[in-house]
């Protein structure tokens, strides 16, 4: 983020799990005595708790030239390349951790949700799973396995495993945005709006839960609401959403006045917000 471009976490994987070690070609070395390893990695761990993940993969990069085998600098760099969306090398890595007792459960779970981000739905599923059985306080396991469930349109499912992730992991704004959603795609729009609003308190910047805030809103026929004090930049997609919520419930006069507001503010020709504003227009035009 901070720092240049780093090596691709390829190159991080190649290293981990050839166990090839030594220094760069060319590289001398130093003159100053170096920081032992576990000052290293405690710095890796703290950067990338910080959310500084390219940062924090060159830390573990640097440490694993010289002690490849490291587990925890493994672990480190696997839960980088997952944040930093390359699940592919972080399955490798998160699977290798497996037999290792410190990381077993840990390892179960980024595998889990690596393999969820590749589409592995079933894999995903079993490995999230045995990750909760060995560890139950694995909070983002049980969020791995909300949201599963709510893709195979299970909401009670869902529910009781979110509410298993919130007790691990309280006050978590992602939960709880997740949890609305969840109401929210099952149409308990005021639940949804609870939950919502809950989250913001948590993070009151966090955009997605204020842009699902304003669906549930405009779900409940709400739109003047779902619009308030919306930034100008956002305003475009927003009445385009709004709009097009309003269409879904059949309010058409709302949903034409919506898209076409959200064609002129953008200035650009929107095909989708196009579309739904013709097929409004024809509905009104010819009403069933």
């Amino acid at each position: 983020m901070r720092m240049p471009p780093i090596r691709t976490t390829a190159a991080v994987i190649l290293l981990v799990l050839s166990g090839c070690g030594g220094r760069e070609p060319g590289a001398t070395q130093p003159s100053v005595k170096a920081a032992p390893d576990s000052a290293i990695l405690r710095a890796a761990d703290a950067t990338r708790e910080e959310g500084r993940y390219a940062e924090a993969l060159q830390i573990y990069q640097r440490l694993l030239l010289n002690t490849p085998a490291l587990p925890a600098a493994r672990y480190g760099a696997a839960e980088c390349a997952l944040a930093l969306g390359q699940p592919e090398d972080a399955v490798t890595v998160f699977d290798a951790l497996v037999p290792n007792a410190e990381f077993h459960a840990p390892a179960l779970q980024g595998k889990g949700l690596a393999q969820f981000a590749l589409g592995q739905r079933e894999s995903a599923e079993q490995s999230l799973r045995e990750a909760t059985a060995s560890d139950a306080s694995l909070w983002r396991a049980w969020n791995g396995l909300g949201d599963l469930a709510d893709l195979r349109r299970r909401p009670a499912e869902a529910a009781g495993l979110y509410a298993k992730a919130l007790a691990a992991h309280p006050n978590s704004a992602m939960i709880l945005n997740n949890i609305g959603y969840s109401l929210l795609s099952s149409g308990n729009y005021p639940g949804a709006i609870a939950r919502f609003r809950e989250a913001l308190a948590f993070e009151p910047n966090n955009v997605t839960v204020q842009t699902n805030l304003r669906l549930a809103l405009a779900a409940t026929g709400d739109y003047a609401e779902a619009l308030r004090s919306a930034p100008r930049e956002q305003m475009p997609t927003l009445l385009n959403n709004v709009g097009y919520i309003a269409m879904r419930r059949g309010d058409y006069a709302a949903a034409e006045r919506y898209l076409a507001s959200a064609m002129d503010a953008s200035g650009t020709y929107s095909a989708a917000t196009a579309k739904n504003l013709d097929w409004v227009k024809d509905k009104r035009r010819s009403p069933e």
